[in-house]
């Protein structure tokens, strides 16, 4: 209710917006997911060295 006060839209945009922010949501989720994984691995290679993935199961 906050947004919608906020930004000076009706009260009855508020279901539209519930509508909205749930389809946004899980792709949103997706990309963070992710991006938290692509950085993981990232500063795994960069403290651990080129082969850290064959240190660490060796």
């Amino acid at each position: 209710m906050l947004i919608v006060s906020l930004y000076g839209f009706p009260p009855e945009a508020l279901p539209i917006i519930a509508a909205i922010s749930t389809i946004i949501d899980p792709p949103a989720t997706m990309l963070n997911v992710t991006a938290d994984n692509a950085c993981a691995v990232m500063t795994a290679r960069l403290v651990e060295g080129k082969n850290w993935i064959k240190n660490k199961f060796a």
